[in-house]
This record gives C-alpha cells, sequence and structure tokens, in this order.
C-alpha cells in the first residue's frame, strides 16, 4: 500500500494542483476597505497593487516577475499582520458553509482581519496555481529568490495558521497548508526534473531551503491524521494531496509515520461507513473517497 506513482501525481499536478475550497465568505472580498485597516501596517505602493491587482487579470499582474514577486509578498504579508492582530478566531473561523453576501458583510463588519486572511489566502492560491499553468514566470521565480534560489521567507506566515491548532479557521489552515505545500513541492528534485523544459532557462529552486519547511508542515499533516475523531482531517487531505506529487514528499510522509496513521483513518472511516454513521464532508471532514484517492 502506498501513493501513486511519481509519473501519475506529476501528470495530476502538471496543471493547476488541488483545487481550493471556496471561502465561506468570498462574496464580502470585493468589499474589503483596505485604508482603515491600520494594523495590516500597509504601505501606499502595497495597497496600490492589490487595488491593481483587483481591476486586470491575474495573467497580466503575474507577466512581469517582479509584480508577480510584490504581489506575492503582499499577500503573505496581509497573512502575517491579520495573524499577529489575532486573526483566525473570529466570527468568520465559525463561518463552515458559503453564506449570502448579507452574512459575509456582516463577517467584514464584525471581523474584518478574518475576512482578510480568506481573501489574501484565495488570493495566494489563484497566483500560484495560474503559475503552474503557465510559461515564462514560474512558483520557483516568485518564491525563490536570489542566485542560490531560496525560499522566501515570508513562507512562515502560512505556518503561523497552521499552528494555531484546532482552535484555528478550517479554510484558513486548510489553505494555508495547501498553498504551503504547493511552494515547497517546487523544490523537490524530482518534480524539477520531470518539469524541466530545456528550452527555457529558469532558476533552480533550492531543496535545501525547503527541507525544514516540509519536515514542519508534514509534522502537521500527520497530526492532523492521529486524530482519534478524525473531525479535522478534510483540512489537511488537499495540502496532502499536492506533497505527494513527489518522490522526496512520498518518502518524508513514510518516515513520519503518515502511512500507519492514513490506513487507520481509511479503517475508521470504512467502519462508520459501513455502518452509517459517516458525516457529510465540511472543511474539517474527510469521506471514505477523499482518503482512498490518497492511496
Amino acid at each position: 500500500f502506498f501513493l501513486l506513482s511519481n509519473k501519475s501525481f506529476v501528470n495530476k499536478m502538471s496543471g493547476r494542483g488541488p483545487m481550493l475550497a471556496l471561502s465561506p465568505v468570498a462574496l464580502a472580498f470585493n468589499h474589503i476597505q483596505w485604508d482603515p485597516l491600520g494594523s495590516l501596517r500597509l504601505t501606499a505602493q502595497e495597497t496600490a497593487l492589490l487595488r491593481m491587482a483587483e481591476t486586470n487579470p491575474i495573467e497580466y499582474t503575474l507577466a512581469d516577475s517582479r509584480d508577480a514577486s510584490m504581489y506575492a509578498r503582499v499577500l503573505l504579508k496581509l497573512l502575517a499582520e491579520a495573524a499577529a492582530a489575532g486573526a483566525g478566531f473570529g466570527k468568520v473561523s465559525t463561518i463552515v458553509k458559503p453564506c449570502d453576501e448579507a452574512t459575509a458583510l456582516a463577517a467584514l463588519d464584525e471581523d474584518p482581519l478574518g475576512v482578510v486572511s480568506h481573501y489574501a489566502i484565495t488570493k495566494l492560491h489563484s497566483i500560484i496555481t495560474t503559475l503552474m499553468s503557465g510559461s515564462g514566470v514560474t512558483v520557483g521565480t516568485v518564491f525563490y529568490v536570489a542566485k542560490d534560489g531560496l525560499l522566501i521567507d515570508q513562507w512562515k506566515a502560512l505556518l503561523r495558521i497552521l499552528n494555531k491548532g484546532g482552535r484555528g479557521d478550517a479554510f484558513a489552515q486548510s489553505g494555508a497548508a495547501l498553498c504551503l505545500a504547493l511552494i515547497l513541492v517546487t523544490a523537490c528534485p524530482s518534480m524539477q526534473t520531470a518539469s524541466k523544459d530545456d528550452s527555457v532557462k529558469t532558476r533552480s529552486a533550492s531543496y535545501a531551503s525547503a527541507v525544514e519547511p516540509l519536515e514542519a508542515l508534514t509534522a502537521w499533516i500527520v497530526s492532523q491524521l492521529k486524530s482519534a475523531t478524525g473531525s479535522n482531517i478534510g483540512i489537511a487531505v488537499p495540502a496532502m494531496t499536492a506533497l505527494m506529487a513527489a518522490t522526496e514528499t512520498r518518502h518524508l510522509f513514510s518516515a513520519s509515520g503518515g502511512i500507519k496513521y492514513l490506513a487507520r483513518q481509511l479503517r475508521a472511516s470504512s467502519k462508520k461507513s459501513s455502518t452509517g454513521t459517516e458525516q457529510n464532508a465540511g472543511t474539517g471532514n474527510a469521506t471514505v473517497q477523499q482518503l482512498y484517492e490518497l492511496t
């Protein structure tokens, strides 16, 4: 029993990768006002970039590597500053299903930083998946810097969201984990070899700079699988799927005991399914089908 072959997963990941669920407060995104949100500490240039990105197709913003890098860093800054100001425990974290515009706007009024976090994760995922499916500017170009292709320090904003544990926002944790996984697998040698285009010269992403973050992300995924109730497995499935794209991360998952805990959850889910006690899948719940797709 092991996870899909590297070739199978590379083919699966060559497009846009695992999908991100729709934020339950997505209808509030267009109503975010940046100027009153002083706790985000945005500069005038950063605010202007956010507004420009909203008025132009994302492909336009990502066509220039400098603009793409700046945009990604601003979104990661939003996450870092919002988390530092207490985002992740407010009204938005209690909304688990897509709501109507009136409810979303009420959430924006009561918990603006929670909505900002959902917005930043949604846009960051859009950046990553657009870069994965395009040509020219790549995930490696945007998230790995200098001549050595080192991972940017701002990735830590995503890990901080995961470290909030079960008390945090399920959508934010699932989305942050998925975005981090997609960024990190880019640096895996097996992925760089499989996706290499000899006609395009690009800087290689440093795998060494991604190893520690990969270990931290894998440890978080395994901790979700260890849950006796399995209530939080669903938030880890998208990131787990993304990590299985690379030989290196599959071995890391196995060495971390992930297969043992995944097998245990499969057995538990199968029993619930056979007795008719399986819950409908939400952001935090994984169905038997979702778990079997990883095997």
